[in-house]
């Protein structure tokens, strides 16, 4: 258990490891009675006793436990302690159903708790209220949000110092540094500072060092003792696989399933749409299996988690909407099928395995398509503040307008993708620029509201995009290394244990992991594609960049670039895998937006010029045996493509199917070919053979629209041309 203390004011935290004491693993005979009685457990787990005993005795406690560590008993033993003598303990905690789940654990140990959520009727939370003013609970939940809400904080204030603790769950959420980011957290520094409760414990799974010294600041507390229970889970084994594309990852989810030595599996998918078609696939190969996803109405999503906690399913397959507050032992294979917006995500998600301590193994299922598709949702989630303004002063001009995205989405220059006009909206409405009106949205200022509105920090919205995007490029990063994945893991979250830590729980332990050092051919190619890049300077993306590099692109202003075919006889996929790992390995930089181009780094730089060695990196193929094509189907004419001859990734039926494809889908809408798609972009999707969404957005040409609009049918082309 490391354990340090830590002053609002640093800028760096020292962790300090505790030596064992059997004194701080004794706790009160009072907590222990209670214990025993109340909750029905003989003993305590490791690292709580000493949470609960500086809880207790008054000290500001941040705790960081693992999933699995029993982090909610180390404030609710002392709630009901503390409310043998008329104190009350408000707990703060993100979602409704874990609220709901813990209220309705602690009723059936009969301890008065209740919930103030929306999710109540107007008269029960006016219940609720009274019942707070007169000290019926011992225990109180609410979200971070109900902070806005004067008749709750006036109902604080009536309770005065019997406020004997204040319990904020899943604390990273108020740290921007933090992989789930939530502003109304920001209120409960002031909300603090206004009750001076004499005690306060933070809790959360998952903090790195940096997002631990944030939840410090933005609670506005001194002398602060930090636990941090440590992250290793060594029943579990890590390991990462390669897949080609969705039909692939179908097929690796059916085998993992199972093969599954016992127990139940969890899948996790990072789009509701995803998660369908996952567990559509199961469903069909004879699995026991539900979906899980917020999409989902509540009576769907009751019955797939009963069906899963009482062991009537095989699978189940969710988005992040399922997991939080869900405590099934004995989950023996868990799988992400996508790639996690971030390792905290990650490990929070796989820490669901093996709660038992059991063995159990997590598998992530790696085509780096995917990183495009989380990109692309993380550029809807962080809208510009020029399409802020824009959103903000289409529907102040025009009131009718916010009647639907769509309508709004016609009023806006360039006709922004939906999510990223819904995430405008989101923004826009959480800082009182917006209203509900006749016509739907209308634009208002914040002083025309009632209530308080915290202030839009337009720098802080982009400072958040940054750092969801480095998050994500550390998963990439998971994927691709080539050592010890649990070592990875510790190392992030700042564990001191990393070092010492002797693992035969992961594939690149074991030797079984797809990652590889790049040999000698390799650090040539890359010392190759890194001048191509610089030549180019952020002129291009993957795909026009491989088809430079191995002479197949024939555009006559690149005939006589000395970077050009340098590479000549390695396959395009190779080339696309290989600026993947650069990209990994922030020797290049991708660029945002439809067309994403790369750029070489300072790093990227130095390699060139021979003053940095490639040191660690590693390439994972994510073809890796597949055979590259060179053939026409017999009866079919050549297609308008450049030296098809030199060019062995270059699909001459392939592109033909996708030709005729683009005639039907002219002719339906009644347009020319070329609007759906030009030549050279046909061409460089017959190159590419996608196999997923993410796969596809990355080819020149395809921007979102075309991507919502027309990659399904590409992509049954794709997986028709491969039977």
């Amino acid at each position: 258990m490391g354990s340090a203390k830590m002053s609002a004011d640093v800028d760096t935290v020292t962790l300090v490891v505790s030596k064992p004491n059997n004194a701080r693993d004794s706790i009160h005979p009072e907590l222990r009675r209670v214990l025993e009685e109340t909750f029905g457990f003989d003993q305590l787990r490791p690292g709580q006793a000493e949470v609960i005993s500086d809880v207790m005795e008054g000290r500001p406690v941040i705790a960081i436990m693992p999933t699995g560590a029993g982090k909610s008993l180390c404030y609710q033993l002392p709630a009901v302690v503390l409310a043998a003598s008329g104190g009350v303990t408000l707990v703060v905690s993100p979602l409704i159903a874990l609220m709901k789940d813990q209220v309705d654990g602690l009723s059936k140990l009969g301890i008065s708790s209740a919930a103030l959520t929306s999710a109540v009727s107007p008269a029960e939370q006016h219940d609720i209220l009274e019942g707070i003013r007169g000290g019926v609970y011992e225990l109180i939940y609410v979200a971070p949000e109900r902070f806005r809400s004067s008749r709750f904080i006036d109902a604080l204030s009536a309770i005065g110092d019997r406020l004997a603790l204040v319990a904020i769950d899943e604390a990273h959420c108020i740290s921007e540094w933090g992989h789930e980011f939530r502003p109304a957290y920001r209120l409960i520094g002031d909300v603090l500072a206004k009750l001076k409760p004499p005690r306060i414990v933070a809790l959360t799974a998952t903090a790195t060092p940096e997002v631990q010294q944030d939840i410090v600041r933005q609670l506005g507390l001194d002398n602060v003792v930090l636990h941090v229970r440590g992250f290793a889970r060594p029943n579990l084994t890590f390991s990462v696989e390669i897949a080609a594309g969705a039909a692939d990852k179908c097929q690796r989810l059916v085998e993992k399933v199972r093969t599954r030595p016992s127990g139940v599996a969890l899948v996790y998918a990072s789009t509701r749409k995803n998660a369908e078609k996952y567990s559509a696939a199961l469903d069909e190969a004879g699995m026991r299996t539900r979906v899980y996803h917020a999409g989902l109405d509540d009576s769907k999503r009751t019955e797939a988690q009963d069906l899963f906690m009482a062991g009537k399913l095989d699978v189940i397959v969710a988005t992040n909407a399922f997991g939080m507050g869900v405590d099934k032992a004995n989950i023996r294979t868990l799988v992400h099928a996508d790639v996690p917006r971030s390792p905290e995500a990650y490990y929070q998600e796989a820490g669901r395995a093996g709660r038992d301590g059991e063995p159990a193994h997590c598998v992530l299922l790696f085509n780096h398509g995917d990183v495009r598709l989380q990109e692309f949702l993380i550029d809807a989630s962080h809208p510009s503040t020029s399409l802020l303004r824009s959103v903000w002063r289409v529907l102040r001009e025009d009131s009718t307008v916010g009647s639907s995205v769509e309508t709004l989405r016609e009023a806006l220059p360039d006709r922004p993708h939906p999510s990223a006009i819904k995430a405008a909206l989101r923004v826009l409405d959480r800082h009182g620029y917006l209203e509900t009106g006749p016509y739907g949205y209308q634009a208002t200022l914040p002083d025309e509201l009632p209530g308080h509105y915290p202030p839009m920090d337009t720098k802080g919205l982009e400072r958040r995009e940054r750092v969801e995007r480095d998050k994500l490029k550390k998963m990439v990063e998971y994927a691709y290394d080539v050592g010890c994945r649990h070592r990875f893991v510790l190392r992030y979250f700042g564990d001191a244990e990393s070092e010492r830590l002797q693992c035969a729980a992961c594939d690149n332990c074991k030797g079984t992991g797809h990652a590889r050092p790049l040999d000698d051919a390799q650090r040539e190619h890359v010392v190759k594609l890194l001048n191509l890049v610089w030549r180019l300077d952020g002129r291009f993306g993957r795909s026009r960049l491989a088809a430079l590099a191995n002479g197949t692109d024939d555009d006559n202003r690149f005939l006589d670039l000395e970077e050009r075919a340098t590479l000549r006889g390695q396959s395009t996929a190779y080339l696309i895998d290989l600026l993947r790992s650069l990209d990994s390995a922030d020797l290049v930089s991708v660029s945002r937006g439809d067309y994403p181009t790369l750029s070489i780094t300072a790093r990227g730089e130095e390699v060139v010029s021979g003053n940095a060695d490639l040191g660690d990196i590693s390439i994972a193929l994510s073809r890796r045996g597949k055979k590259t094509r060179k053939r026409r189907a017999r009866g079919t004419q050549a297609v308008d493509a450049p030296c098809v001859e030199d060019d062995a990734d270059f699909d001459v039926a392939l592109a033909q199917r996708l030709k005729e494809l683009r005639t039907g889908l002219a002719a339906q809408r009644a347009v020319p070919a070329y609007v759906i798609f030009s030549n050279r972009t046909l061409e460089a999707i017959a190159r590419a053979q996608p196999q997923s969404l993410g796969d596809l957005s990355e080819v020149s040409g395809i921007g979102p629209a075309k991507l919502t609009t027309f990659g399904d049918a590409i992509l049954s082309a794709v997986q028709k041309q491969d039977q």
